[in-house]
């Protein structure tokens, strides 16, 4: 019995002892540089403006091919005119469109600096950027208007809280008869409005020019 201690406190020591060596060992190691600690991962991006919490931030993809956020990216601190369309469409899309070509016209070098217009698809499983890039050479659009698609939900979602909808549901999921109404804004001041888009032309920059605070109509 007293081998069998003996055995067994020589077991212990020399556990301890080895322990004792290692951690001596550890700290005998050369100090090595410590890794920088990383970056912290970017917040996201909150939208915050006098219409922040009335229009929704979706994520859209312009004519171009380009990501961008419909309210931090499009709309936040801009003079804007919003309508809806798409490319296949016979009936009204091409008047509406043609009519605010001539609203650009009209707008001149002041689009895409101090005033901007968004045409957004209602049929965004057809209308890519390349299919709206050749709808924006065929009426001769100039730069500063952009035309938009996104997926099906996110422009639906955008239609209704513009409130750019019909109140009969059956009428309101046909896109043939989609109201042609041309939403227009001034974000800086929340002033919004809306009108046919087919008013005259110099009624519309009329118009625009009261929500940005100048009634000067171009001759």
């Amino acid at each position: 019995m007293k081998r069998r201690a003996f055995l067994t406190s020589m077991g212990i020591s020399l556990i301890q002892t080895a322990m004792a060596a290692g951690i001596g060992l550890a700290e005998e190691k050369p100090a090595t540089t410590p890794l920088p600690k990383p970056a912290p991962a970017p917040k996201a991006m909150t939208a915050t403006g006098p219409s922040a919490s009335r229009f929704p931030d979706v994520t859209l993809t312009t004519h171009e091919g380009t990501e961008v956020r419909f309210y931090q990216d499009l709309v936040q601190g801009k003079v804007v005119l919003i309508n809806f369309m798409y490319a296949t469409c016979t009936n009204s899309c091409p008047t509406f469109t043609a009519n605010l070509a001539r609203v650009q016209q009209l707008f001149g070098e002041r689009i895409g600096r101090d005033v901007f217009m968004y045409s957004i698809s209602l049929d965004p499983e057809h209308d890519s950027p390349q299919v709206l890039r050749d709808y924006v050479k065929n009426y001769s659009v100039q730069p500063g208007w952009t035309f938009l698609t996104g997926s099906a939900t996110d422009i639906t979602t955008l239609r209704k809280r513009l409130g750019l909808r019909d109140l009969d549901p059956v009428i309101d999921a046909d896109k043939a008869q989609h109201i042609g109404v041309v939403l227009y804004g001034n974000e800086r001041l929340d002033r919004w409005a809306a009108c046919p888009a087919l008013s005259e032309p110099r009624e519309i920059v009329k118009y625009v020019g009261w929500v940005e605070g100048s009634r000067q109509v171009p001759a």
